[in-house]
């Protein structure tokens, strides 16, 4: 192991040399041209913002048109798995992490002098519109990132409610009855739907678990559920279909959202508010 880090410091400095036609170093600044993203949240923003020719590499995930809506332009670059070593070859100007992202592999990039840019994951709709900012001037695309958040807000108000409007009570229900609720970033998605979150009646912050009873007891105007992979359900998920819920009327009341809509803050999350806003106005 030691040896691994030993070889992978010197191969850094070695890296951090011009390259023999004239590149700078990877840790100058500048108009980034070799971009490496090492979270799929990043990965999308990055791969919106920036050309193609100027991204390395971002997550293998980005590839997945389960997890991530620009999966074809994930495609056409090179991907990663969040590894050092595999980051270390590319020479990259500037690299991208979440908070999430593992430790070990930020610290080993910085250690060998690359760019790491550590982002916190947004807690409202209000830090997206941050973020995509923060992604567009580290990108020097400020000007597509002022029109990717302009675009997002005429959606989302298009999506809003009425005011006045009655906010039908909505229970998101993943597998496992896993749940967000108030202080999560889903809750914020609710919100914007013009959607009350019964989670908060029963006490749940951030996340926790809602059982079937709890869906029985609440009783829900409206029942959101993620789909992870279309067409082929998993156990968990067919809690939706438990007969005690059909003979409660709940079979008219559940409304998908993509999970490539859902499970990062993005641009992408105005057409999920949308799908709610659509269900919201189907129950009133």
């Amino acid at each position: 192991m030691v040896f691994l880090v030993l070889a992978a410091l010197i191969g850094a400095a070695a890296l951090a040399q011009p390259a023999p036609d004239g590149t700078p170093a990877f840790g100058a600044r500048g108009k980034p041209s070799r971009i490496v993203s090492l979270n799929l949240c990043l990965d999308q923003l990055v791969l919106l913002l920036a050309d193609a020719e100027r991204i390395a590499s971002v997550t293998w995930l980005a590839a997945d048109p389960l997890s991530s809506v620009v999966a074809e332009r994930a495609r056409r670059v090179s991907r990663n798995r969040g590894f050092a070593e595999e980051i270390l070859p590319l020479r990259p100007d500037l690299v991208l992490a979440g908070e999430y992202t593992t430790p070990f592999t930020v610290q080993m990039l910085r250690r060998t002098g690359f760019n790491v840019d550590v982002l916190p994951m947004p807690a409202n709709i209000d830090g997206l519109r941050e973020q995509v900012r923060v992604v567009g001037d580290l990108v020097r695309e400020r000007e597509r990132a002022d029109a990717m958040v302009a675009d997002m807000d005429v959606r989302l108000a298009a999506a809003a409610a009425p005011p006045g409007a009655r906010a039908p009570r909505t229970a998101v229900f993943q597998p496992g009855g896993f749940t967000a609720g108030p202080g999560s970033y889903e809750h914020e998605l609710l919100r914007a739907a013009g959607l009350a979150n019964v989670a908060s009646e029963r006490g749940i912050r951030l996340y926790g678990y809602l059982s079937l009873e709890d869906l029985l007891v609440t009783r829900p105007d409206l029942i959101v559920s993620p789909g992870y992979a279309p067409g082929r359900p998993s156990i968990g998920e067919q809690v939706i279909a438990h007969p005690a819920l059909r003979k409660a009327g709940f079979a008219q009341r559940v409304v998908e959202v993509p999970s490539n809509l859902w499970n990062c803050p993005g641009p992408m999350n105005a057409e999920a508010v949308a799908i709610l806003a659509q269900a919201r106005d189907e129950v009133r």
